[in-house]
């Protein structure tokens, strides 16, 4: 029996303007809350530490003129030398310590389920390679753009409905020029993402044979706009959505890396084995299509709970050989960054105890160190086949 006086079209309407304004609010708050950060400074013992040099080596640079005299700080009754993320990659190519490799690699998080650290981990593994002073694009393919906000940019605010990748994708390969923005990190630019994304897998989907002609089959729309720019960069970061979708698709496709983060839970386990099944199935559907050279698997938000471990040894056993080493623990100051929509590299200070983040941030570097052993191991394969490439005319 319907209850007298209920206007569901009436309340869900009262409901949205009231949703439109909340929106609205929440963006100008987060606009204003990241423009008022900046990168943190570092003394120049860290920063000597970053670029792989002396302190002294720097002071000797920076005395004899070969390095801009660095920013200070009152600390006391002394100016302390300071330094940020951006100022020591400028040293890093003044000092001719910037080695680039001849290829840039393309890696993707992914898995079908959400909330497992997917968005943090992109994240933070741009922030590392680019404090290492790698050249770094994130594309950001979730229609809910966590990412997109870490970086400051507000969908619907300043992100515009033709900037994300969807352009690139239904319209023309060339569009992703217009979608690329900088960040406050010199080496990072982001394609960022917003909520309309969602309908682009849809269009894709109706997509008639003359537009399949003009922009090529479905699952390699990604891979041909990111040729366009991949020259510029290093490293290509792909944030996808938590589905294999159209647009999950397209993100394998163009990916030498699949990066999986799981957490040691039964549903996380359960949900591992239909990723492999649905990826097994595209991957001899589109077996021309795909270009992928490593799948690895990143355990986070471990504790030491007992079923933890005995979900930890079942993976061990089942994916052992996917598996990294390191493994990310879930801690309070990366619940805290998270939540702050930034990374354990943007934080200035420790918000909770120094023992606490030092964990963090040293489990932090262990992954990131690893996966990027894994990314020069695809830099070296592209090395060696270069030559091979250029003897056949390719």
């Amino acid at each position: 029996m319907l209850v007298s006086g209920f206007d569901l079209s009436q309340l869900a309407d009262n409901a949205a303007q009231r949703g439109r304004q909340l929106l609205s609010d929440l963006q100008t708050y987060l606009e204003r809350d990241y423009e008022q950060r900046c990168l943190p400074s570092f003394g120049i013992e860290k920063a000597a530490e970053i670029i792989g040099c002396t302190s002294q080596h720097l002071r000797d640079k920076e005395g004899d003129g070969s390095l801009p005299p660095p920013r200070t700080a009152r600390v006391g009754s002394l100016d302390r030398r300071i330094y940020n993320y951006n100022e020591i990659n400028q040293i890093r190519r003044l000092l001719k310590r910037d080695a680039h490799p001849c290829a840039c690699v393309r890696l993707i998080f992914s898995n079908l389920k959400g909330g497992v650290g997917k968005t943090s981990h992109a994240l933070h593994l741009s922030h590392f390679a680019a404090r290492e002073g790698f050249r770094v694009l994130m594309v950001d393919l979730d229609p809910q753009a966590s990412l997109t906000t870490a970086f400051g940019l507000v969908p619907g605010l300043n992100v515009g409905s033709e900037e994300d990748i969807g352009p690139s994708l239904t319209v023309d390969p060339d569009l992703i020029h217009h979608s690329i923005k900088r960040t406050r990190w010199n080496e990072i630019d982001l394609v960022p993402a917003q909520l309309s994304l969602q309908y682009t897998d849809w269009q894709m989907l109706q997509a008639r044979d003359s537009e399949v002609q003009d922009l090529g089959p479905l699952p390699q729309r990604l891979r041909q706009a990111l040729d366009r720019v991949a020259e510029s960069y290093d490293l290509i970061v792909m944030d996808t959505p938590p589905a294999l979708g159209m647009l999950s698709l397209n993100a394998i496709a163009a990916a030498d890396m699949i990066l999986m983060p799981i957490t040691p839970n039964f549903y996380d386990i359960a949900s591992s084995v239909q990723y492999f099944a649905i990826l097994s199935q595209l991957a001899s559907t589109y077996a021309s299509a795909l270009r992928v050279r490593q799948l690895t698997l990143l355990m986070t938000r471990t504790d030491s709970a007992p079923e933890t471990r005995t979900n930890i040894s079942l993976l061990n056993k089942a994916y052992g050989e996917f598996l990294l080493t390191n493994r990310m623990p879930q801690t309070r100051e990366l619940q805290r960054a998270t939540g702050d929509q930034m990374s354990l590299y943007e934080i200035e200070a420790p918000r909770g105890a120094r023992e606490t983040y030092l964990k963090a941030i040293d489990a932090m570097n262990a992954v990131n160190a690893e996966i990027m052993q894994h990314v020069w191991q695809v830099w070296r394969a592209a090395e060696m086949n270069a030559p091979i490439e250029a003897r056949h005319g390719k």
